[in-house]
């Protein structure tokens, strides 16, 4: 009994405790799985991530310390700034403008018509070169022709009255008729001059000739030199106020030039002017100052000036822009000097840049006078002997005052 009932008890035991289940065991190899995996995507992710980025460097440029520009040595090497003393020397102004060229007025002729009528023929082209009295063309005119046959009618009546005062003189002396008679013949010849005298006027205020053909007038020229200009072909009608050919010697010609008001002063007539075409500076003609003009216009503050110029070789032509340099007349004198490329503008005003130590320079304003063709004078702003930045200047003002 006692063997049997310990067998039992044992085996309710061994029903009691129970077994550990598979599933949870997998559930807990699965966690584990997933936090390996975690940290491994974690420190991939850490190998991948840059490194933080390092911070710039500044740039290297200048920049403002209260009155002065600072910058470093390396900018200064950079940028080439160049410093010169301002230095006192002798001045004469040279003063350079743009211009464009004109036909001088003595050397250019406009040939119209100056009645009604058609053209009949054309002789000269543009460019082809006249003498005085060239026929240009030839128009056909009614109105001519009636003023010519005009003419003709005239004559003979004046040569008929002359005739009859000779003999009517002739019968006075020998008192075959009155004297009255005489002077009646006399009055009458004078009156029939006075006709054919304002028939003739009338045939060349048209422009034609007596002599010529009736109702042909011939377009020519009043001056030596080359038609620039026409405006004609054959068969064209034409009225009085038609231009139909330019024609102008272009061996001289006029540069008008416009001068600001502040440089006006220095210039006067007979001032030697050096005149370039824009397009070649290697072409230099010569030429003079004629005539300074009198009245400033209010707007543009500037007044004209007028060069002649010999243009032999024919190296400017009307309407061309060119460069003066206007030498003047006036005394050199010692005045305080910079290159014109220290000066710089700056919120409207001229400015230079002083050395202020080896790396800073101030700002400075200053006024302009005179100037030639590379240095200019300067009024005020500066002293001699101070140092003023000649190249490198716009570096300068591109990178503090933009």
């Amino acid at each position: 009994m006692s063997s049997t009932h310990t067998s039992e008890e044992a085996a309710a035991g061994s029903e009691s405790t129970p077994a550990p289940k598979r599933g949870a065991a997998t559930g807990v190899k699965i966690g584990i799985g997933i936090a390996v995996a975690a940290c491994a995507v974690g420190a991939f992710i850490a190998l991948k991530k840059p490194a933080a980025t390092q911070a710039e460097p500044p740039r290297d440029v200048p920049h403002l310390d209260g009155k002065f520009i600072r910058y470093s040595a390396a900018f200064a090497q950079r940028s080439k700034i160049v410093f010169a003393p301002a230095e006192s020397s002798s001045l004469s102004p040279t003063v350079s403008v743009t211009g464009t060229v004109e036909f001088d007025p003595e050397l250019v002729a406009a040939i119209g018509a100056r009645i009604s009528g058609r053209v009949r023929r054309v002789v000269k082209f543009p460019g082809d070169p006249v003498t005085t009295g060239d026929i240009l063309a030839e128009v056909e005119s009614a109105e001519l022709g009636q003023a010519q046959t005009a003419v003709m009618s005239s004559k003979a009546h004046a040569e008929a009255a002359l005739a009859n005062e000779k003999r009517e003189d002739q019968l006075a002396e020998a008192r075959v008729s009155s004297q009255r008679d005489a002077e009646l013949a006399k009055a009458t010849a004078l009156a029939a001059k006075a006709e054919l005298y304002a028939a003739e006027q009338r045939v060349r205020a048209f422009g034609g000739s007596a002599s010529g053909e009736v109702g042909v007038l011939q377009l020519r020229s009043p001056l030596a030199g080359k038609v620039v200009e026409s405006h004609v072909s054959r068969g064209q009608s034409v009225e009085p106020s038609f231009t139909a050919f330019r024609v102008a010697d272009l061996r001289r010609v006029w540069i008008e030039l416009d001068v600001f008001e502040r440089e006006l002063g220095h210039i006067h007539a007979g001032d030697i002017v050096e005149i370039s075409p824009q397009t070649n500076a290697t072409v230099v003609l010569a030429g003079k100052v004629a005539h300074v003009g009198e009245i400033i216009d209010v707007d543009t503050r500037s007044a004209p000036v007028r060069v002649v110029v010999e243009n032999v070789d024919g190296a400017l032509r009307p309407g061309q822009s060119v460069l003066a340099k206007i030498s003047t007349k006036q005394e050199a004198s010692a005045v305080l000097l910079l290159p014109r490329d220290a000066v710089t503008s700056v919120d409207g005003r001229p400015t230079v840049f002083v050395s202020h130590d080896e790396t800073s320079v101030e700002p400075r304003a200053v006024t302009l006078g005179a100037r030639d063709g590379t240095r200019v004078e300067i009024t005020s702003g500066i002293n001699a002997g101070e140092k003023v930045a000649t190249s490198g200047v716009f570096a300068l003002k591109s990178e503090i005052f933009r």
